[in-house]
């Protein structure tokens, strides 16, 4: 299955933008029934940019089809969540390191400073959606970085998924999580791919625990 554009394109991003936002947000509930004339009335435009929404969400795994139910809301499961973890764990790292890479041989990727900048103001404010979007962002930049289309490609869905899951795992202390992402930093802007590469390893997997537990697969 693959994502579609359709003939409206606008009209189908700002629904699935919505409609995603309104998953992570927990507006609409796991299990939850999204149906589409329902949706088409609450966000002003026609069923059709909403099927089209809907069918690339639920590419993206934020939702699931049925013929007697139609679209729900996709329950994050704790094997979903360790498959997740298991490709974080495998790509992340490499783009860390690949990122570090493209930095020693002048290729600066400004998105990934201002990312970091965002994630130390977020933590300031101590506001949980400044703070999950940052961390989003911050994941997203490193991909960025690493300047490989395919990468970017594959990571799409999985850092939208992510930052679902860092909506649900939002009582982490910021400030680890600041600290993890400095360390980061640090080494790609530096140029050193190795603890680049490292740092992001332990950084994804010190996540695992707590995020199966917010799913009910795990002690926190």
């Amino acid at each position: 299955m693959t994502r579609t554009s359709g003939g409206s394109a606008p009209l189908t991003q700002a629904a699935e933008v919505a409609i995603r936002e309104g998953i992570i947000s927990g507006r609409y509930a796991p299990g939850a029934r999204l149906r589409e004339r329902e949706l088409s009335e609450e966000l002003g435009v026609s069923r059709l940019p909403v099927r089209e929404a809907l069918r690339n969400l639920r590419h993206d795994g934020f939702i699931m089809t049925s013929a007697h139910r139609g679209a729900t809301v996709r329950t994050m499961s704790p094997s979903g969540v360790d498959e997740l973890f298991d490709l974080r764990i495998r790509l992340e790292p490499f783009a860390a390191e690949r990122a570090a890479h493209q930095h020693a041989e002048g290729h600066v990727h400004a998105g990934l400073a201002a990312a970091m900048e965002a994630t130390a103001e977020a933590t300031e404010t101590g506001s949980p959606d400044h703070i999950m979007t940052a961390n989003a962002d911050f994941h997203a930049q490193v991909v960025e970085a690493a300047g490989h289309e395919l990468l970017s490609e594959l990571m799409a869905p999985i850092l939208s998924r992510s930052r679902w899951l860092f909506a649900l795992t939002a009582f982490r202390d910021p400030h680890l999580e600041f600290q993890a992402h400095h360390e980061i930093y640090a080494a790609v802007s530096t140029g050193n791919a190795r603890l680049a590469r490292l740092t992001m390893a332990a950084h994804i997997e010190a996540g695992r625990a707590p995020s199966l537990a917010a799913v009910g697969g795990g002690e926190g």
